[in-house]
């Protein structure tokens, strides 16, 4: 006689036994250390047990030595320290509900080695609720990242990133960025994307240091959907009226026209939100591919400064408030449709140079204003574009800030560093359409040739 077993039977038995195993391969964690054993092993699946824990000693951080490529334009093996470094692959951490605490003492470490606080250089991993916090503002003895991600494959899904500890810090980037920096450079950024195929989903970051927020270097193929980044911001006013200090002491100079830190204006004291290198990771390949969607990005020097990267560039419903120097950006080929943002202290777009060619642009202007002047409520140039500019919710910004055409920021810059470079170097705009939905001004200067401009007048809802 058959045994027969009803379908609803089997179905519960079959479930009963997976979550057998699943619960015997799941590997219950309660320590940094264990963290950092299983952070170096491939095909575990980890779940720290939730509560607060504190690194405050480099005793279970280590130094890694990573070969470049022989075709790499840059010599010399790459050092650096870390703390987490998660180099397995293929395993699964689950740390929802961790909090660590980072005493930023330990940016301190690891000489002339760069350090990320938390390394991925394995491939196929999946982290999901990490949560990291500086606690103090020691600067570091170079640069650091909170979180670098140089493997390939990678998801990092409601991470929560607080970052501090950075010199200059409370001057934006008045004092420079670059080699030719009136100070020294110990720059924190917080999130940085080298591999191929890394998908950031649902990630916070906050930042108060001078360094970015989410940037890639060398990055390919790089998804960011719901996240978010902010900064903070500090007037002029306020540093002009330090009487000692790191701008105080180079006579408030600046290293952007006019060469001094100016009054009543207002700075990120960051760097950019979302941003794009044109090369990185080990082997200096070329920056491409980077999808974005449904992210937020508030008080940092640019928003989504998205034109260094090879294309394909796309930007989704997203928001730039508050941002200082650029609320969007992209280069050739780039797409941006649904999104918003606001002109509140600097353009809600930019195009940084005239190379830049047939991007599609779809955008909202935000109405707020604030009590600083803003020169430009966008900067147009390049060649091919198709733009159309509306009001966010029909309402129209109640102070007048002109769309202009081959004027930029970046053009300002490097004529007054570059003052004998021919007039239109860096700017210009060629066969570009507009649509102006906002009922800003349009302003086209002598390096504006055949631009297409189509005024709407959108009444007050």
């Amino acid at each position: 006689m058959k045994k027969i077993i009803s379908t609803g039977v089997l179905l519960v038995t079959i479930l009963a036994a997976q979550a057998k195993t699943n619960a015997r391969d799941t590997i219950f964690i309660k320590s940094l250390e264990k963290l950092a054993d299983y952070a170096g092993k491939s095909n575990v699946l980890v779940k720290m047990k939730p509560g607060e824990y504190t690194f405050n000693s480099i005793k279970i951080g280590q130094h890694s030595v990573f070969k470049r490529d022989k075709n790499s334009k840059i010599s010399g093996d790459f050092h650096i320290g870390s703390l987490i470094h998660f180099s397995g692959h293929n395993s699964r951490y689950f740390l929802s509900g961790v909090s660590i605490n980072i005493d930023s003492k330990l940016h301190e470490n690891f000489g002339e080695s760069e350090f990320s606080e938390v390394l991925v250089s394995g491939s196929n991993n999946y982290i999901k609720g990490l949560k990291a916090k500086d606690v103090g503002a020691h600067v570091p003895a170079n640069r650091v990242q909170m979180l670098r991600i140089m493997g390939d494959n990678n998801t990092i899904e409601n991470a929560d990133l607080f970052v501090q500890g950075s010199t200059p810090y409370g001057y934006g980037h008045l004092l420079g960025k670059g080699k030719n920096a009136l100070v020294p450079l110990h720059k924190h950024s917080v999130l940085l994307v080298e591999g191929t195929n890394t998908k950031l989903l649902g990630c916070k970051v906050v930042t108060h240091a001078y360094g970015h927020g989410i940037f890639m270097q060398g990055a390919v193929n790089t998804l960011l959907k719901d996240c978010y980044v902010e900064g903070k911001m500090r007037t002029t006013n306020a540093m002009l009226a330090e009487t000692s200090g790191l701008a105080f002491d180079t006579g408030f100079k600046s290293d952007y026209p006019p060469g001094k830190i100016m009054p009543n204006e207002i700075k990120s004291l960051s760097e950019d939100g979302i941003r794009t290198y044109p090369t990185g990771g080990l082997n200096g390949r070329r920056t491409q591919g980077v999808t974005v969607i449904n992210c937020t990005v508030k008080n940092m020097r640019s928003g989504f400064d998205l034109s260094a990267n090879l294309p394909p560039t796309k930007v989704v419903g997203s928001t730039a408030l508050g941002c200082q120097e650029k609320g969007f950006s992209i280069g050739t080929d780039g797409v941006i449709e649904n999104s918003k943002g606001d002109a509140l202290y600097g353009p809600l777009i930019t195009f940084v140079g005239k190379n830049i060619t047939n991007c599609t642009v779809d955008l909202e202007l935000i109405g707020a204003v604030s009590n600083y002047k803003v020169s430009r409520m966008a900067e147009i140039n390049g060649a091919g574009h198709h733009i159309t500019l509306r009001n966010y919710q029909g309402k129209k910004r109640s102070v007048e800030a002109p769309i202009v055409f081959g004027e930029s920021f970046w053009d300002d810059v490097h004529r007054y560093r570059n003052p004998e470079a021919p007039h239109g170097t860096y700017a210009g705009a060629e066969n570009i359409k507009l649509f102006n939905y906002t009922g800003m001004p349009v302003k086209l200067n002598d390096l504006s040739v055949n631009c297409l401009i189509n005024n709407f007048v959108e009444a007050n809802r």
